[in-house]
């Protein structure tokens, strides 16, 4: 192959390229997947544990928080997918921090037991975009989720402490019904996984409600639900217990940016 064939190909998969991500004024403005947008959120952390010494069980109160970029990689009727108006995906980085609050399982004769999560990583979300533009109902979009990524988790507790590090995946779902252009309501379905050896696997259930002020901001109220696993301690087994259930409570503030 010459030069000049080399180059032309290049080029062309360069422009491609270019025409899937290139920045466009158009806006689908219709809740928020198709947007690019930062999100930053936080709350309150709720669960229920059970020792496994005992079966005593303890309600800790912790807190939450996270970062996210969401970014356009195809939109429905634009550039790349201008001819295909009903599916588009979604990419998205995402960092969280999680905090149990300090517990005591009295049943191990273990106080001031706390785990501090810290995960980051990326993934996508392909989606199918009906519009149905009814006066209460302008969209229905529903979504497949797939992310990878890392996980620190660091156990302390009054005489000791462990840290431990792997790699998580997950899998997941749900439906985002766009009520209003700006107002948006999104069940979501995930299961949660890990390469850690017995560290559990679980299952969440997230509710979320937002709404766009404008195109460049948005607030929205979020719950979390973990239908709860076995098997948490420290690797030593100087403690063990269950999470019988949990729920996080939030909000969420975002920033959008024109794609």
């Amino acid at each position: 192959m010459n030069m000049k064939k080399l180059t032309l190909i290049s080029v062309s998969l360069i422009l491609a390229a270019a025409s899937a991500f290139a920045w466009t004024k158009k806006s689908e403005n219709t809740g928020n997947l198709g947007r690019m947008y930062v999100s930053l959120g936080g709350g309150v952390n709720m669960s229920k544990l059970k020792d496994v010494s005992d079966g005593s069980t303890v309600s800790p109160t912790g807190g939450y928080g996270e970062a996210v970029i969401n970014a356009p990689v195809f939109k429905p009727g634009v550039n790349a997918f201008r001819k295909i108006k009903w599916a588009g995906v979604d990419a998205q980085a995402f960092f969280n921090y999680n905090y149990s609050g300090n517990f005591d399982l009295a049943g191990a004769g273990i106080t001031g037991v706390s785990s501090n999560t810290y995960a980051v990583g990326a993934g996508l979300k392909p989606y199918l975009n009906f519009v149905i533009d009814a006066p209460a109902l302008q969209a229905i979009k529903p979504f497949g989720i797939a992310y990878c990524g890392y996980e620190w988790n660091n156990y302390s507790w009054d005489g000791g402490s462990q840290s431990e590090n792997y790699f998580i995946y997950g899998v997941g779902g749900g439906v985002e019904f766009v009520i209003l252009d700006q107002l948006s309501f999104t069940p979501t379905w995930q299961w949660r996984g890990n390469s850690e050896s017995g560290q559990p696997c679980y299952q969440v259930v997230t509710a979320e409600l937002s709404y766009w002020v404008t195109d460049q901001f948005c607030f929205a109220a979020f719950w979390t639900h973990n239908f709860g696993a076995n098997g948490y301690g420290d690797k030593a087994g100087t403690f063990a217990y269950n999470v019988q259930h949990g729920d996080i409570i939030g909000m969420k503030f975002k920033i959008g940016f024109m794609r």
